[in-house]
């Protein structure tokens, strides 16, 4: 198991969609308490042209709401703009990649 031993900067997560499996143990296990910002990037299952089931968007939001209840805030984020697939009614595009940053209110 990872423990910092010191505070952490700046954490950056690009496990290209592995992310929500890595998030989920490391929230868990709480590695990030030392963390003072923490940048990554998020996919959903479109990037393999499925499409994200409900189950799919609960977890992603559960996950990013434990992220808020131990204090970050996110404070910056845009789309990848290599995920584009274009939307179920096909009137406009939509990216399956996102990058986020969030900063730890602990620290402020």
């Amino acid at each position: 198991m990872l423990k910092f031993q010191k505070t952490i900067d700046i954490l950056k997560l690009d496990v290209e969609a592995s992310e929500w499996g890595a998030l989920e143990n490391m929230l868990q296990e709480k590695m990030l308490d030392r963390v003072k910002q923490f940048v990554f990037e998020i996919h959903t299952n479109e990037l393999y042209q499925v499409k994200s089931s409900v189950d799919d968007l609960v977890r992603y939001s559960s996950i990013l709401s434990q992220l808020e209840r131990i204090g970050f805030r996110k404070w910056h984020w845009n789309f990848n703009m290599w995920g584009h697939f274009p939307a179920r009614d096909g009137s406009k595009h939509l990216t399956c990649c996102y990058e986020l940053a969030y900063i730890n209110n602990n620290f402020m």
